[in-house]
């Protein structure tokens, strides 16, 4: 087996989670909301303004579906 793939098999992959794209950049860069209301710059511009993106690390790698969101109390 190749050593490089081994190494990169011991070290851990980053959190996956979804963004909601604000503006995508002409410099291959988008402008995205978190969950918790932070904006963050990622890389990619792979999902339109106003959709929802999957995240890893700081790379977008697809779009997200968008499900509907709710709060139930108990």
């Amino acid at each position: 087996m190749n050593p490089w793939a081994r190494f990169q098999r011991l070290m851990p992959r980053a959190g996956r989670y979804t963004v909601t794209i604000d503006t995508v950049n002409s410099d291959g860069t988008s402008l995205a909301t978190r969950r918790d209301g932070k904006q963050v710059r990622l890389k990619g511009g792979l999902v339109a303004a106003g959709k929802k993106a999957w995240v890893e690390g700081e790379q977008i790698i697809g779009e997200a579906p968008d499900l509907p969101t709710g709060t139930q109390y108990v």
